[in-house]
C-alpha cells in the first residue's frame, strides 16, 4: 500500500508555487518582449525633451546672473547719490542759514537801535573796551581748585550786573539762548565743549567793570580760593577787545513772533 506524500514535501511544494507566481504574468509577458521602435523612440524624445529643459534652466540662470548683479549695483549707485544730494542739501541749507544771519547783521545799520540790538543779542560781532578774566582750575576732584559750570555761570551774571555789554567765554559767545553746563567730565557753553584755562571776555566799561568786580562778593570769593588752593584767577583790562557773533541757530526763534506795539 503506498502512502500519501508527506507534510513536509507538501510545504516544500506550496513554496516552490508561491515563488514562482510572485509577479504578474504581464512582468513577464512584456520582459519576454522586446522593445519596440516606438518605445524607443518615445524613451529618447522624453530624454532629450529633459536635457533641452535643463539646458534652457542652466542658460536662462546664467543670462539672468549679470542682469541681478547690474540691477544691484545701479540700486547701491542710486542710494549713494541720493546720500550725496542729501549731503549737499544740508550744505546749501547751513550756508543760506549764515548768509540769512549776515544779512540781518548788516540790516539797518543806519539804525543805532537796531545795531545795539544786534550786539545785545549777540546777532553780531562787536569790538570795544573791556576785562578779561581768567580762570584757570588746579584740580578736578571737586573742590574749591575745580572750577564748574555754575562757577562760570555766577561770574557771567555778576559781569551783566557789573555793566557789561557782551560777553564771551572761550570765544562762544554769550546770547540770549545760551547755556553755560557740564556735560560728562567737560563744561559745554552754546553745546560745545570747552577746556581750562576759561577765559571769559566781556566789553563795557573796563576800569569800572574792574573795580566793581574785585569790590563784589564773587569777586572776593575767586580771590579766597586762589590763595588758598592755587586756583588761577586774574582780571586784566583792554582797550580793544573783539567778540564774535553767536552761531545763526542760536538765533531762530521758530516759535515766537514779534508783537507789535500801539502807537
Amino acid at each position: 500500500m503506498t502512502s500519501g506524500p508527506q507534510t513536509g514535501d507538501r510545504a516544500e511544494g506550496l513554496l516552490d508555487q508561491i515563488a514562482a507566481q510572485a509577479l504578474d504574468d504581464d512582468y513577464y509577458l512584456v520582459r519576454a518582449e522586446p522593445p519596440t521602435r516606438i518605445d524607443r523612440l518615445a524613451t529618447g524624445v522624453a530624454l532629450a525633451v529633459f536635457a533641452l529643459l535643463v539646458t534652457v534652466a542652466a542658460v536662462q540662470t546664467q543670462v539672468d546672473r549679470p542682469a541681478t548683479e547690474r540691477e544691484q549695483q545701479a540700486l547701491a549707485d542710486d542710494v549713494e547719490m541720493r546720500r550725496a544730494a542729501q549731503e549737499r542739501r544740508q550744505a546749501a541749507v547751513a550756508d543760506l542759514r549764515d548768509e540769512v544771519a549776515d544779512l540781518a547783521a548788516s540790516a539797518d545799520r543806519s539804525d543805532p537801535a537796531q545795531r545795539a540790538l544786534l550786539a545785545r543779542t549777540a546777532g553780531s560781532s562787536v569790538r570795544g573796551p573791556g576785562v578779561v578774566v581768567t580762570v584757570t582750575p588746579v584740580a578736578s576732584d571737586g573742590g574749591q581748585g575745580d572750577v564748574r559750570d555754575d562757577d562760570l555761570q555766577r561770574l557771567v551774571n555778576t559781569l551783566w550786573f557789573l555793566g557789561a555789554e557782551a560777553i564771551s567765554i572761550n570765544d562762544e559767545r554769550i546770547g540770549t539762548t545760551s547755556s553755560v553746563r557740564t556735560a560728562g567730565d567737560a563744561i559745554t557753553v552754546n553745546y560745545r565743549s570747552i577746556d581750562a584755562p576759561y577765559v571769559v571776555r566781556a566789553i563795557g566799561d573796563a576800569e569800572q567793570i574792574e573795580d566793581r568786580l574785585e569790590d563784589s562778593r564773587i569777586g572776593r570769593d575767586w580771590r579766597t580760593r586762589s590763595s588758598s588752593t592755587g586756583l588761577g584767577f586774574s582780571v586784566t583790562t583792554s582797550s580793544d577787545l573783539t567778540l564774535p557773533r553767536i552761531d545763526a541757530a542760536r538765533l531762530e526763534v521758530p516759535h515766537a513772533t514779534p508783537v507789535k506795539e500801539a502807537q
